[in-house]
């Protein structure tokens, strides 16, 4: 029996106390662009949690996931979340260990991204790392990548979106 959530964050609640399983799932788990890897690590009903791996020095421009709640959880390196304005969130104060545990300061650190609001991504020269939570509320989950509104991040993006259709 599959679960069903109500809100990602619901979902993301759940995966950490189910201690943070990884299951990716056998068909199509990674999905490749210009600027990122992808890997689903784990799928539950209609919410799955990718893991995305960001190439330094790189920028996504402001774009949506039609039907996908989406919360985006930092884990490592130098990047920005854009706002629905395009203007980006100031994290350069936070790139710094944390005292207390010497782990990255935005650790765990998340943002919502619900249906349909634009957002980008700005990644800096150290490349970035960052889970993306997501509730597909229309059709079953695939990635993000391709559920894609808006400007490609390049030819790569592009023709991972075309082989996706394809299939």
């Amino acid at each position: 029996m599959q679960i069903q959530f109500d809100t990602v964050r619901e979902f993301a609640t759940w995966w950490y106390k189910q201690g943070s399983p990884i299951r990716p799932p056998f068909e199509n788990p990674v999905y490749v662009t210009d600027i990122a890897y992808s890997l689903c690590i784990y799928r539950e009903g209609n919410c799955q949690v990718e893991l995305y791996i960001c190439k330094p020095n790189t920028e996504s421009p402001t774009h949506y996931h039609p039907g996908v709640d989406s919360l985006f959880v930092y884990l490592g390196g130098n990047l920005e979340f854009g706002k629905e304005d395009g203007s980006f969130l100031d994290l350069s104060a936070m790139q710094k260990p944390d005292p207390t545990n010497k782990h990255h300061a935005l650790l765990g650190k998340n943002l919502d991204s619900l249906e349909a609001a634009p957002h980008s991504l700005r990644v800096f020269k150290e490349g970035g790392a960052f889970l993306s939570f997501e509730k597909w509320n229309k059709q079953a989950p695939t990635s993000v990548t391709v559920n894609w509104v808006g400007e490609m991040v390049g030819d790569q993006h592009e023709q991972t979106i075309q082989n996706t259709k394809e299939k």
